[in-house]
């Protein structure tokens, strides 16, 4: 119901008062509020949106912005203010972070975790690299899983969702490398995490460390509101570029490898024909379901417009290719469900750790006496396990980097690995917890005290 404005003021007492204002003022429509809740400026005549809607206070001030002086672009120094304070922050929340955030917690840590976009998983989930590899080392004819502590719960808790959801344990008869559903994995991943009791922050983005020398004091993440600051005892770079590392002048290699880009396609178990061109049945666990990786072209991840350039190949790529099924008998019912919402570069920054593990190395035989985990084995290599020291940058205190930037060129295929990631977040974020309760630097941790924390949570050394 809506009344004239004439009509609202005389219902006031003020009609004398309306007619100041003229026939135009007098017959404009003013909307009846009584169907919304008290307070609230929505459509009354939608109140289904309109009960949602009511005037917020700002909450966000601006700075002064950027300046044009003589072609170059100046930033004036402003306050970044404190958002948050914890033990432990952990940037990225790929399988690396989620782990490290979930085994820092568990050790007696207060621990954030900053992602940029909305769910876990990075590109396991978002990036829809859907099946968890290197898992298990073969004894004789027997497999037996390495990647234990908290990739093992995750896998063993995915199961539970059903087979639709996650591919069945086939140990010990054969190599378990479980495809686990995209939505299934992101829902359990914000289980663990609540239960860990992990302060979550979506939508932030990290962009920079708080640092006094060498010791790093915290981070500086953007989002929607503004630039913030988390300080912490101890951070833990999972951001797969090593971004913080960089960003704390930390040494690195930075290398090319192929932005990868993965398209899943439905109703695969609608198929009745066999044009060998085309993939003829599901690889997940439900029937309709495929994950297709499409390779891509080799690149610079950190280059905006290579990974521009990448995505646009690969959505009219796999448009095209899908098309092209469509068109051949026994193929019309395909169709292309999604596309993954995180492009994937395999590598960028390389970290130069205290020790790096090449294919040299591994062949010359690895016997740590500062091993934090295993990778199973991954096709063309065998299992083999990682050391303490992998984890620890160079010159960089109270920050340790996991997931896809460790390792050397010929053995990134192995550490960017969904499991491997899991295996190097579990030991980073539980050497971080501990070094932050003891109030030393990640470097002087004993490593038998954190050999025994990794045990005690079922981590395979």
């Amino acid at each position: 119901m809506q009344i004239t404005k004439r009509e609202f003021l005389k219902k006031l007492g003020l009609a004398a008062g309306a007619g100041l204002g003229g026939a135009a003022f007098g017959d404009e429509y003013v909307a009846d509020m009584s169907k919304l809740p008290k307070g609230s400026c929505g459509d009354p005549m939608n109140t289904w949106f309109g009960k949602n809607i009511f005037p917020l206070e700002h909450t966000m001030t601006d700075g002064p912005s950027c300046v044009l002086k003589d072609g170059k672009v100046f930033e004036p120094a402003r306050e970044i203010p404190v958002f948050h304070e914890t033990d432990v922050v952990v940037v990225g929340g790929g399988p690396a972070g989620f782990a490290a955030a979930v085994a820092a917690a568990r050790n007696g840590a207060k621990v954030a975790l900053i992602e940029r976009y909305g769910s876990l998983g990075g590109l396991f989930t978002n990036g829809m690299v859907l099946v968890m590899l290197a898992t298990c080392r073969r004894d004789e004819s027997r497999w037996s899983l390495v990647t234990r502590g908290v990739c093992e719960e995750f896998m063993r808790r995915a199961t539970k969702f059903g087979s639709d959801f996650c591919t069945p344990e086939t140990l010990p008869a054969r190599h378990w490398q479980p495809t686990v559903d995209p939505e299934a994995a992101k829902v359990l991943m914000d289980e663990m995490i609540a239960e860990a009791k992990v302060e979550m922050f979506f939508h932030s983005w990290g962009v920079d460390v708080i640092q006094d020398g060498s010791k790093v004091l915290g981070v500086v993440f953007e989002s929607k509101e503004g630039r913030q600051a988390i300080l912490a005892r101890q951070v833990v770079d999972c951001s797969g570029d090593a971004d913080m590392l960089f960003k704390a002048g930390g040494d690195y290699r930075q290398i090319t490898h192929a932005i990868g880009f993965v398209s899943r396609w439905a109703n695969m178990d609608r198929i009745t024909g066999t044009d060998k061109r085309f993939p003829s049945r599901a690889n997940e666990g439900n029937p309709s379901a495929s994950w297709i990786s499409n390779l891509g072209p080799k690149g610079n991840g950190l280059s905006v417009r290579e990974l521009s350039a990448a995505e646009v190949y690969h959505r009219r790529r796999n448009w095209k290719h899908v098309a092209e099924m469509r068109a051949t008998p026994g193929f019309e019912k395909v169709f292309t469900a999604n596309t993954c919402s995180q492009i994937g570069p395999r590598a960028t920054r390389l970290v130069d750790t205290e020790f790096v593990i090449g294919r040299k190395e591994i062949h010359e035989g690895l016997d740590f006496t500062d091993t934090v985990g295993w990778f199973g084995h991954d096709g063309p290599h065998a299992a083999f396990p990682v050391c303490y020291r992998q984890l620890l940058p160079k010159k960089v205190d109270n920050l340790l980097c996991a997931g896809r930037c460790l390792g050397t060129g010929d053995t990134i295929d192995t550490f960017r690995l969904i499991c491997p990631c899991f295996v190097t977040g579990e030991a980073a974020g539980t050497a971080a917890a501990l070094a932050a309760k003891a109030g030393i630097r990640p470097r002087d941790l004993d490593i038998t005290a954190l050999q025994k924390a990794l045990r005690a949570h079922n981590v395979f050394i």
